[in-house]
């Protein structure tokens, strides 16, 4: 790989939805000639930027959501991105795309979301994807996936609330565990000179609105998902306990929400 990924800068001051990711893009170091894929993370917002970023380079992205694609499409085209180009994938996660065609794969959690709905009936399976992705990597090109390791830490977070929390975290324990995944995926499928980066983001008292719409985005969850979360083996005391708990949180100007991601880039 021609361009180490270094260590990102982490503040606790407010930044742009994508600024994070605007760091991992230029220590890409993606060439002008380079054919890139972006295998896009479910917030469409994100492949926009990094069409933007891309500056007239071009790039392809694809989804197996039809409104994803259809979003993207739409987007593209009224803030006249002529760079992009956007393609479906298949319920089982083909890709519409010829063998060797991407200097470039970058997986912005694509993974996860990728397969979050997969079921045995899909075959949309880790392994499965990483293969597919192979197939449109041209030889000696290069795959980097940015995706998460592990749920969001919350600090200081007493015994009983933690032991609550992971009873919510455990359905969603593939998706979270990806990111140190995606490592053995691409070493077992031969790929070449890998190399791994972490990195942290911190929500915190000190950001004011994003911090107050961090802890009121899981209070809504909590209500909203409470049915299933009592069919997952939650009782309802429990999740009114978590809740109270993320309230008092609001006034704590020690707690700390702490997310974090690993990017992984190997080398066909």
């Amino acid at each position: 790989m021609g361009t180490d990924i270094r260590h990102l800068e982490i503040t606790s001051q407010k930044k742009d939805l994508v600024e994070p990711n605007k760091e991992i893009w230029s220590d890409l170091g993606i060439k002008q000639s380079d054919n890139v894929l972006f295998f896009p993370t479910p917030n469409v917002l994100v492949p926009i930027a990094f069409a933007k970023f891309m500056n007239k380079r071009k790039v392809t992205f694809v989804d197996a959501s039809e409104i994803n694609v259809s979003t993207l499409i739409s987007l593209a085209a009224d803030m006249r991105l002529s760079n992009v180009t956007v393609k479906l994938a298949t319920p089982t996660g083909k890709f519409p795309i010829a063998d060797s065609t991407f200097d470039l794969v970058f997986s912005d959690w694509g993974y996860s979301h990728f397969i979050q709905d997969s079921t045995p009936s899909t075959g949309i399976e880790p392994e499965a994807l990483t293969k597919e992705l192979l197939r449109i990597l041209k030889p000696e090109g290069r795959i980097a996936a940015l995706d998460e390791n592990g749920p969001p830490i919350m600090f200081p977070c007493p015994p009983e609330i933690q032991s609550i929390r992971n009873k919510i975290d455990l359905p969603r324990l593939e998706k979270y565990t990806m990111g140190r995944r995606i490592y053995g995926l691409l070493k077992s499928n031969g790929l070449k000179n890998i190399r791994l980066k972490g990195y942290s983001r911190f929500v915190t008292r000190d950001d004011g609105e994003k911090f107050a719409a961090e802890l009121n985005r899981r209070i809504q969850h909590l209500d909203l998902q409470k049915d299933s979360l009592v069919k997952s083996g939650l009782t309802p005391q429990e999740i009114e306990k978590y809740k109270q708990w993320l309230k008092i949180q609001a006034g704590n100007d020690s707690f700390i929400v702490q997310f974090n991601s690993i990017l992984t880039v190997g080398q066909k």
